[in-house]
């Protein structure tokens, strides 16, 4: 593979998302993928826009389907399911949901059977339409175990890697996908592979990163509209549909629920550049946030049947709520383990006289707390240390860069240089810093340092690389390499936990409460 190493960063991890790329309508670009068809009906259930391709999936003109009863199609029993879940829907008040649907659609002698999914909607209904799949090698019971067992082998795991290469393995296993990825987000949304599954002639991404850029804004977004998002032949021509404008709305029609939503060309072009015909992506949501998704890719085109789909949905919902409660597990250990050494601190705080000598030398103290390389108190003009700090004078001035530059009681950063360049000089004892106000418009701060740790960073391709422009800033093309790319990250630290900040501010707290019991 490809190795470089760039020029060494002097600031903290630089921000691949694009604003560019985010920005792009995704969802109303009126064009559907050939392997089904839409139709968007009125709250008569009259056909007022179809997609085509009808001509191919039904043997019927688009004009012969417009403005016709969706009766005139569908057998009456099928119509009045259909009809009573709409009605359920709309009585609902909980936020409405697609409904899936096996539909027989009558065309002309002949009657072909499709799965369906409709989407209710306040001016319209979408029904997205698939012919139905011969599914008759696996049966519902053979579904249900495979996903039993698949579940039983994720509960069983005990680390955030250990259950994304199970759910890489079990989905690879489960779908025949060439490749399944587990890809997390970090909080710049840029995605790292966790966990891998593949066919030994597929390029091995286990442990790289792409940037966020890969997985714009406005795709990020759509995944929580969407439960998986589906290419089944990169080659295709898209489908438009007629009439353009919407006669209910008369605009685009909205597709954001739509699986059957075509795919920006600048994604086709990417899929061409990794190798890949067939791709299909389920996310990782948990607690309301997009944790990560679960991403298949094929060398040849690949058609997942509903079935198939529906269980990666379920399975994926299995695995986000493992990953949630493995990462909650690990929180509550860490929390648990702090709340005893801060209940000690906060004993030893109020027991002495000065508070200082509580945090900076008690058992345990701020260091041993919240896992820094040194600490600092500024208070009535004194200076105390310990650990491995910047000399008094370099404190000092941070105090006053602090005062003049930070309105907030808590100021935090894990590289420290790239705000207050001043302080590059002592990079190995404070490129991350935690300050805690006590009386910032006298300079009186907790000073909390961690050191610098050098990081490689290993890339799927040039994160810089990531978007090429063309010359007339307009058109722009996604990166055509996916080697190893390494890049080496000066000037950060190690990056704070929540339950430290959490535990800081309870001390920060603590501290203002002694003094002012002291005062007054």
């Amino acid at each position: 593979m490809e190795n470089k190493t760039p020029a060494l960063q002097t600031g903290g991890e630089k921000n691949y998302d694009s604003d560019f790329c985010g920005s792009i309508p995704l969802h109303q670009i009126n064009l559907i993928q050939p392997h089904g068809l839409l139709l968007v009906l009125d709250k008569s259930l009259h056909i007022r826009q179809v997609s085509e391709n009808s001509a191919d999936l039904l043997g019927l003109a688009p004009e012969t389907l417009l403005e016709q009863p969706l009766a005139a199609f569908v057998p009456e029993s099928e119509l009045e399911d259909l009809q009573q879940k709409l009605t359920h829907e709309k009585e609902s008040e909980q936020e409405q949901v697609d409904i899936p649907f096996s539909l027989t659609f009558k065309a002309g002698d002949s009657n072909k059977a499709f799965t369906a999914t409709v989407h209710p909607e306040s001016e319209q209904i979408l029904i997205e339409m698939e012919p139905a799949q011969r599914e008759d090698d696996k049966s519902f019971l053979t579904f249900f175990q495979q996903i039993k067992y698949i579940t039983s082998r994720i509960k069983q795991a005990d680390s955030t890697e250990a259950i994304a290469q199970i759910v890489a393995d079990e989905f690879k296993n489960f779908t025949g996908f060439d490749r399944v990825l587990v890809y997390r987000f970090d909080p710049m949304w840029n995605g790292s592979v966790i966990g891998q599954a593949k066919t030994e002639d597929m390029s091995d991404l286990l442990g790289l990163r792409f940037p966020a850029s890969d997985v714009p804004k406005q795709a990020r977004d759509l995944y929580f509209r969407n439960p998986y998002r589906l290419i089944p032949a990169r080659e295709y021509e898209p489908v438009r549909l007629h009439p353009i404008l919407n006669p209910i709305t008369r605009r685009f029609t909205d597709l954001t629920s739509c699986i059957l939503r075509s795919v920006a060309s600048v994604h086709l072009e990417y899929m061409g550049n990794m190798g890949i015909s067939a791709s299909m992506s389920v996310p990782l949501i948990m607690e309301g946030r997009l944790w990560g998704l679960i991403s298949c890719h094929h060398k040849t085109p690949k058609y997942p049947s509903y079935q198939e789909r529906t269980a990666m949905e379920l399975l994926s919902t299995i695995a986000a709520v493992r990953l949630g409660a493995y990462e909650k597990e690990q929180r509550a250990t860490m929390q648990s383990h702090m709340r005893g050494q801060h209940a000690t601190m906060l004993e030893q705080l109020f027991n002495q006289e000065f508070f200082a000598e509580a945090l900076l030398h008690g058992q345990p103290n701020l260091v041993e707390l919240l896992s820094l390389g040194g600490a600092a108190v500024l208070y009535e003009g004194n200076v105390q240390t310990v650990g491995k700090t910047p000399p008094v004078q370099k404190i000092k001035e941070l105090a006053s860069w602090l005062r003049r530059n930070s309105s907030d009681k808590t100021y935090v950063t894990n590289s420290l240089p790239q705000a207050y360049p001043n302080s590059k000089d002592y990079k190995d004892e404070a490129s991350g810093l935690l300050a805690l106000a006590i009386n910032p418009d006298q300079g009186e701060y907790i000073l909390c340092f961690r050191g610098e740790v050098l990081q490689t960073v290993n890339w799927s391709g040039n994160p810089d690389h990531a978007i090429r422009m063309e010359p007339d800033g307009k058109g722009y093309h996604p990166r055509n390499s996916f080697a190893l790319y390494q890049q080496t990250v000066q000037l950060t630290s190690l990056p704070w936990q929540q339950e430290e900040l959490e535990a800081a501010e309870a001390l920060r707290s603590a501290v203002l409460s002694k003094i002012i019991r002291e005062k007054y």
